[in-house]
């Protein structure tokens, strides 16, 4: 045979056949020696002594370990093969000496061809049979007297009998290597496949492990093969939520029907001593004759759990401050209303007031920043078994069990003090504030549990959020059943303004602006108007407001713009005294902030056809100096593109003389509070008289509004004041009254528009 080193199953054959053979020896042994016994004389009779001997030995040798000796390759192919040979002159030595030896012979030597045949190799066996033919021939002339030609045909017939005995030791040793092959083939796709396979007998006895076994666990497969399972393999059981016991999954598998599968997943610890995540599928072929065990597959999850909880942080958590999202800050809202019982619940809801802009403003890197600033801010000032989520954009929420509400307003002072601390980005320092909204679950209905209790208590933190909003930012309200009303209301009133602007309900007035000395209408200030369905025509004070709160006016100023510039056009396009007419209009702080105005500005004049010197942009006090710096980089954008600029209401903010020469004005428009009595207060007198100056002094025009009365006409004139405007001149008109004005030398008789 082939030098293959012997697995289990062959190691059993070879051992099976060699004790079968020493059985077979003795008893023909013993045969001979009973021959002796009886038919030999008595002089020859002392060859019992060696017979006996040698039945002995052959039945003693059964009882040797021959599965551990025939795995030593020397010892099968010498020791074993020679003693093969040696029974060989023994019966030789006995044909001879029996009168009938020939007939003797010949049975006792085909015993051993078969029995050789069933372990060696067609060569061996060949051998063997050319060594027992050769005394076969010395013997038949001896013993039997038979002739040449009687000698030939015997030993031919026996020749024949030897070639079919090798031929079924060569059938044999190509099934054994097709069989080892099969089995090495196996062995090789077990040892290569990523799943470690067991076969584990009825008594937990490992009866089979594959080599794949090393990289899943670090164990050797023939150190585990013969062991018990709960001594080799440590399961965890310390996981409620699994089956962790690796000797009940067993003792449940046993129980299930033949051929039958269970699955679970659990811990082992491997040869290093580290946890190992597997899945575990069992097959019961317990019953089943030829495996008579429990099949467990093994395979390594490790990187799927891993990443089954990457991707569970990531569903619960938020990437930017590592807090939790609004998905698992749900979840811990909802277990807590279900198992509150007496204890409150609250809830504050937190939002950064105009953040926005410093995503427009500085790039949502900034933005970025500052959010993870305030994140850490509000971590160190809530306690370690509170929830503070991050809900997404600049929204966050703390949930806080068995706090009292006087503690809840007190934490709300807190967190509105440490928000509105500057924060440095890049080069400048932020200063941000918090609208916060408290609810507790003492609001909630008694019946309520759980998700509904858990819902009406985020919306009541969430309308107590936009009272503060409401209220001026930079402050907390408790939820109160009353802000319900109003906060309907509020959305009553976005949904029928976005109806506004779908349905074009908007229309543009324009009120004369007009040269104090000749009277000649230089421009115009564009002013929106309502016209509601049901409320007819509204004034900005019946909507502004709103729309600024809730970010229409964005979109509202953008379309007032267009209309605007697309106005003007038309005026120049049909009437050549508006070739110098100008056009006004406002921004509100929002538009001002909003970090597409230049392109706003830009298309509109580019649609309209207008040269930018035609429109003049206006801005309040209280707009500048909320950020001055960005405020001048604004002012310069647009004034790069060519637009003129006009300080709106001058007079009634704070800005100082030193940023009115850096801001690139071009236009003061003193409020009406100081046209009202100019004519009667020598201290109104004094004020427009030095806005007058100033004007003068920095190459600005100046423009009174609300001029109502000749009185206030004539003393604004006489100080020096540029235009003036108001009701005076003529009140908000129609794009067609406005188009009459045009021709009109003077506007002496304003009463008409």
């Amino acid at each position: 045979m082939r030098r293959l080193e012997l697995d289990d199953h062959t190691a059993d054959y070879w051992a099976r056949q060699v004790r079968i053979g020493s059985t077979i020896a003795a008893v023909v042994t013993a045969i001979g020696g009973l021959r002796m016994a009886l038919s030999w004389p008595s002089s020859s009779r002392w060859w019992l002594i060696p017979v006996a001997v040698a039945i002995v030995l052959q039945a003693g040798a059964t009882r040797l370990p021959w599965n551990r000796l025939v795995r030593n390759e020397v010892f099968r192919r010498r020791h074993l093969l020679m003693w093969w040979l040696a029974e060989l002159p023994f019966l030789l030595l006995f044909g001879i000496g029996d009168p009938n030896g020939a007939m003797l012979y010949l049975p006792a030597a085909i015993l051993m061809l078969m029995c050789a045949a069933a372990v060696w190799s067609p060569r061996t066996v060949a051998l063997l049979g050319a060594l027992v033919g050769a005394g076969y021939a010395v013997l038949l002339p001896v013993r039997a007297s038979l002739g040449p030609i009687a000698t030939f045909v015997i030993l031919a017939m026996y020749a024949c009998l030897v070639a079919l005995t090798a031929i079924n030791a060569q059938n044999r040793g190509r099934l054994d290597a097709r069989r080892h092959m099969a089995e090495q083939r196996a062995e090789t796709l077990l040892e290569a496949s990523a799943d470690a396979v067991v076969a584990v007998g009825r008594d937990g006895e490992l009866k089979y492990v594959s080599p794949s076994i090393r990289r899943l666990l670090g164990h050797d497969a023939a150190s585990l093969t013969g062991k018990r399972l709960s001594d080799v393999i440590e399961a965890d059981v310390t996981q409620a939520d699994k089956t962790g016991d690796i000797q009940d999954f067993l003792n449940r598998m046993l129980a299930l029907p033949i051929g039958r599968s269970e699955r679970t997943e659990t811990r082992l610890r491997n040869a290093a001593g580290e946890w190992v995540y597997v899945d575990v599928m069992g097959t019961n072929w317990i019953n089943d004759p030829d495996l008579q065990a429990v099949v467990v597959s093994l395979r390594d999850i490790g990187e799927r759990r891993e990443l089954e909880r990457q991707l569970i942080h990531q569903a619960y958590t938020d990437s930017l401050t590592g807090m939790p999202n609004r998905a698992m800050f749900r979840k811990k809202l909802e277990d807590s209303m279900a198992t509150a019982g007496e204890l409150p619940v609250t809830v504050l809801l937190l939002d950064l007031d105009d953040f926005k802009l410093v995503n427009d403003n500085l790039g949502h890197s900034a933005g970025d920043e500052l959010l993870t600033t305030i994140a850490e801010r509000l971590r160190a000032q809530v306690r370690p078994g509170d929830v503070l989520a991050r809900l997404g954009g600049d929204e966050f929420a703390i949930l806080m069990r068995d706090l009292d509400p006087a503690d809840a307003s007190g934490l709300a002072e807190r967190l509105l003090t440490t928000a509105r601390e500057p924060v440095r980005l890049g080069s400048r320092d932020v200063t941000c504030s918090l609208s916060i909204g408290i609810a507790t679950s003492t609001g909630c209905e008694p019946a309520a549990a759980g998700l509904v209790c858990a819902d009406q208590l985020l919306g009541n933190a969430d309308l107590a959020m936009y009272a503060a909003k409401r209220g001026g930012r930079n402050a907390y309200a408790i939820f109160d059943p009353t802000m319900s009303m109003s906060v309907l209301e509020e959305a009553q009133q976005r949904a029928d303004l976005e109806h506004a602007l779908e349905h074009d309900e908007f229309r543009v007035l324009y009120q004369p602006v007009v040269d104090m000395h000749t009277q000649r209408l230089t421009a115009v200030e564009a002013l929106v108007r309502w016209q509601h369905p049901r409320d007819g025509l509204l004034g900005p004070y019946h909507f502004i407001a709103g729309a600024e709160a809730n970010g229409l006016i964005v979109p509202l100023g953008r379309w007032v713009l267009r209309q605007a510039c697309a106005q003007l056009a038309r005026w120049r396009a049909e009437r050549p005294e508006a070739a110098g007419l100008k056009v006004n209009v406002n921004l509100s702080a929002r538009q001002f902030q909003y970090a597409g105005l230049v392109d706003d500005v830009s298309a509109a004049l580019a649609d309209a056809g207008l040269d930018a010197a035609s429109l003049t942009l206006e801005i309040t006090e209280s707009m500048l100096m909320a950020d001055i710096e960005a405020a001048k980089e604004t002012l310069h954008a647009l004034r790069r593109l060519g637009v003129r600029l006009a300080i709106d209401d001058f007079g009634t903010g704070y800005s100082s003389l030193s940023y009115l020469k850096q801001l690139p004005v071009d236009v003061i428009k003193i409020d009406k509070t100081f046209v009202d009595e100019v004519h009667i207060d020598e201290d109104d007198v004094a004020l427009v008289d030095a806005v007058a100056g100033l004007g003068q002094a920095l190459k600005m025009q100046t423009v009174a509004e609300g001029i109502e009365t000749d009185e206030q006409w004539e003393t604004l004139r006489r100080i020096g004041i540029d235009h003036g405007q108001g009701y005076l001149f003529g009140r908000p008109a129609e794009p067609a009254d406005i188009a009459a004005l045009l021709s009109a030398e003077t506007l002496s008789d304003p009463q008409h528009v």
